[in-house]
């Protein structure tokens, strides 16, 4: 009996670990993070994953001010990261890659995206037939794939073809219904509050950083 227990509890717990985080890994950029090796929710590298809004941790059918979870359906009345608040930051509860990888993995900021761009060299590809960037550590040579992914704004899906967007954890304080974000296509890469895309209602995929 003892021994049936002691397994359950091993599956269990080894199934919980392999779930939370199947299949991410952790490269060495040699910058002041790691970053994972795909987005969160998808299953290789050149998968998109899933859609979040910002400080949301489940994906959903329809993006809007009325569907977010820190609003009164209105971008002029925010419950959560506000003015009222001064809350810039994602909390760890409202992180959309620390809820759904566990472990140390959380949503990067601003400066962790800004030293990406300034000490890798970014290369437009194409990965099992979707296009990106790869991405390569001036450092130690390790890279990563960051796919075009568009955004999800209300039912539809935007730009997948010719724009990557990427949540960062950090919230736009000059107007807090944005959100920092990365934004690349095929000539230009930035970090970027101004976009549609960037309004925290929005979809976005997410890559992970530890």
């Amino acid at each position: 009996m003892k021994k049936t227990f002691l397994i359950m509890l091993a599956v269990m717990f080894f199934g919980a670990v392999g779930h939370a985080a199947d299949g991410v890994e952790a490269v060495d950029l040699g910058l002041s993070v790691k970053w994972a090796n795909m987005n969160v929710g998808a299953k290789k590298a050149s998968g998109f994953g899933t859609y979040f809004a910002w400080g949301e941790t489940k994906s959903k059918d329809y993006y809007s001010w009325n569907t977010y979870a820190w609003s009164k359906g209105d971008s002029q009345f925010l419950t959560k990261y506000s003015n009222t608040d001064r809350r810039s930051q994602l909390a760890p509860v409202d992180d959309a890659a620390h809820v759904n990888l566990g472990g140390g993995w959380r949503m990067p900021t601003v400066d962790e995206f800004e030293e990406l761009i300034n000490n890798c060299t970014w290369e437009w590809t194409t990965l099992d037939g979707v296009n990106g960037y790869n991405v390569t550590s001036k450092k130690t040579g390790n890279s990563i794939f960051l796919p075009i992914t568009g955004f999800r704004y209300y039912a539809d899906t935007q730009f997948r073809s010719i724009m990557g967007v990427y949540w960062t954890s950090s919230l736009y304080t000059g107007n807090p219904n944005k959100a920092w974000c990365l934004e690349f296509n095929f000539s230009d890469i930035k970090v970027h509050y101004g976009n549609l895309s960037s309004n925290r209602f929005s979809g976005r995929c997410i890559r992970a950083v530890q």
